[in-house]
């Protein structure tokens, strides 16, 4: 037993001195009988010179005088604190003081107590939190710590001002405080998704997003989140910024914008009209009161006319859904005869551009739909007039009808152009959205086109997507409920 007594002690000694931590061991009159040589490092004296002093030494001065009284009570239930339980200041031996995490044991050995006390200098960590809280501080935006069971740790004074709380009274809560009644079962289930995978989120990314105050008032808002993998656990820094405002002032231009369209498109309405009718006028002239020449011109100003009225009846439309809505009356209405009406004003087009429209459908099919015939020859007129204007000379249009399964009519309007990538096809549908190829290539257009197709087949309960690869074409397909016998 001996040899291994021997070797125990030889080992406890190793692990002693081994320690990251300074380590004093005093008896039960305060005096220090043992020290490790970490204590050098973070007091400034060797274990030998600290080896016989009493340990209030190592006490800033402030403290010392009440120190004893403390170490006296240091007893029964209290004998063991656990590192980090005690958050005290030190002191070296030049009288600076440092902050200091401090565990403590008693000892038994030989009838006789001692106190083994464990001494971390914290000053770098305690640095890097204050260097935290300071660009935590300093966020323009509401900013708010997590941990991963979603308790509020800490929030910056923009926190405070934004949702009307007093300073640290959110400290304890759960996130869902911040989050509306109605929302709060869901962003449960989210927030501990996002957790279980955490990844840096931009602001203004995800979906419209509402925050409520204090006082139960809510407000828009976009939400960045950042992950922070600490020695505690994973936190979440989460950054809340008020778009009320924003959102206030988009709502105003969109309605100058709109009230500025809706009042353009009417002046610009009724010349256009005029124009077109005249021109109509003018061609019906026979041949003995209009010559060759004159005729190819009078079609020149009428082709334009006509786009551009189109284009001005577009920009009414816009402004008509923006104010009240579409309206649709809905009838009984046989898609094929609305799809070859499109063709047949679209040929010219096609024609002069060399580019072969075709229509496929079988034979006999019921292709009968409940809408607004007016109202679904203007989609299939923007679709055909998409595909001819962006189709190279010698391409090919189709436009194919089919009753598929499920009760469904089905359109699609394909064409051998140069297509479009992810991003483009992802933009297609917005307002004013051109195609950078379309702005390079001059090609006529305001992108209203396909904007508004989608407003008529949504009113008309139905779906439409484009599908499109660059250098493979395009396909935009509609989907609309038949009608019941």
């Amino acid at each position: 037993m001996e040899p291994r007594a021997v070797g125990d002690a030889r080992l406890f000694a190793g692990v002693f001195e081994a320690s990251p931590d300074a380590i004093v061991v005093t008896d039960a009159g305060g005096t220090v009988v043992a020290a490790n040589a970490r204590c050098e490092a973070v007091f400034g004296l060797s274990a030998d010179a600290l080896v016989g002093r009493p340990v209030e030494t190592l006490v800033p001065e402030a403290a010392r005088a009440g120190h004893p009284a403390r170490r006296d009570r240091f007893s029964g239930p209290h004998a063991h604190r656990p590192m980090g339980l005690l958050q005290l200041a030190a002191a070296r031996a030049d009288g600076t003081e440092f902050p200091a995490e401090i565990s403590l044991a008693r000892i038994e050995v030989r009838g006789e107590t001692y106190v083994c006390a464990t001494v971390r200098d914290v000053t770098e960590r305690r640095r890097q939190e204050r260097q935290f809280r300071e660009l935590i501080e300093a966020a323009p935006d509401p900013t708010v710590i997590v941990d991963g069971s979603g308790v509020i740790v800490q929030g910056n004074r923009q926190v405070d001002r934004v949702f009307g709380y007093q300073p640290g009274e959110l400290v304890g809560s759960p996130i869902e405080h911040l989050v509306p009644e109605r929302f709060r079962h869901g962003h449960v289930a989210q927030r501990s998704g996002y957790v279980g995978a955490p990844v840096i989120r931009g602001m203004g990314q995800g979906r419209e997003l509402h925050a409520v105050r204090k006082d139960g008032s809510e407000f828009p808002v976009e939400i960045s989140l950042s992950p922070i993998e600490t020695d505690d656990g994973l936190l979440v820094a989460a950054a809340i910024r008020d778009v009320s405002e924003r959102r206030r002032i988009q709502q105003t231009a969109d309605r100058i914008r709109d009230e500025f369209l809706a009042t353009v498109s009417h002046e610009l309405r009724t010349p256009l009209t005029s124009i077109v009718g005249y021109a109509e006028l003018l061609g019906d002239l026979g041949e003995d009161e209009i010559g060759p020449q004159a005729r190819r011109m009078l079609q020149v100003i009428d082709r334009n006319a006509r786009r551009e009225l189109r284009l001005v009846n577009d920009l009414l439309t816009l402004a008509r859904l923006q104010e009240e809505g579409l309206h649709v009356e809905l009838a009984t209405v046989d898609l094929l005869d609305v799809v070859r009406a499109a063709v047949e004003d679209a040929r010219l087009a096609a024609r002069g551009r060399g580019i072969e429209v075709t229509v496929e459908a079988a034979p006999g099919a019921d292709l009968t739909v409940r809408g607004d015939p007016g109202r679904l020859g203007q989609v299939v007129g923007n679709l055909l007039g998409n595909a001819v204007k962006f189709t190279p000379p010698g391409g090919r249009v189709l436009l194919g009808l089919a009753a598929v399964p499920g009760g469904v009519i089905e359109l699609r309007v394909c064409d051998t152009g140069p297509g479009m990538g992810p991003e483009e096809v992802e933009q297609a549908f917005d307002r004013l959205y051109r195609a950078p190829a379309a702005v390079r290539d001059q090609v006529p257009g305001a992108g209203l086109g396909l904007s508004i197709a989608r407003a008529v087949v949504d009113a008309h309960g139905g779906t439409i997507e484009v599908g499109s690869e660059l250098g493979a074409g395009t396909t935009v397909t509609v989907r609309l409920a038949a009608a019941t016998r």
